[in-house]
């Protein structure tokens, strides 16, 4: 392997390495195992797996809806609520990263709304 090789393979798997994902499998109702969901999220793996979690808990609660089986039921138990932005905005990637930095989201909650947001779930909160 010459030197070109290892610095490719060493920045495929850095940037690999930044990457969060997730998958869900359920049983239809003919006994058919399908693909229900992947998620995959890319930026800071310590609250991208919150993100995962959010996004594939939405997808399990839905399946299951449906009348799909999952192996998974976990997800199922999963809180995905988030807190409301603030009055008369809907959370953005910008306002939540400067929530989070300023230390008034966990990671947990960062991650949730990231995913939220993605999800294009985000809306605004209109305070009365």
């Amino acid at each position: 392997m010459n030197i070109r090789h290892f610095l490719l393979l060493v920045i495929i798997l850095f940037i690999s390495g930044c990457t969060t994902s997730g998958q869900l499998y359920y049983v239809d109702a003919k006994g058919n195992e399908k693909l229900g969901c992947k998620a995959e999220f890319v930026g800071m793996p310590s609250v991208d797996k919150f993100a995962v979690e959010y996004a594939l808990s939405l997808c399990a609660k839905s399946i299951v809806k449906k009348g799909g089986v999952i192996q998974e039921e976990h997800l199922l138990m999963v809180d995905t609520a988030i807190p409301l932005a603030p009055c008369e905005k809907a959370w953005t990637h910008e306002l939540a990263k400067q929530q989070y930095q300023s230390k008034k989201l966990t990671k947990k909650e960062y991650g949730y709304i990231v995913a939220n947001i993605d999800l294009g779930l985000a809306t605004v909160n209109k305070c009365t």
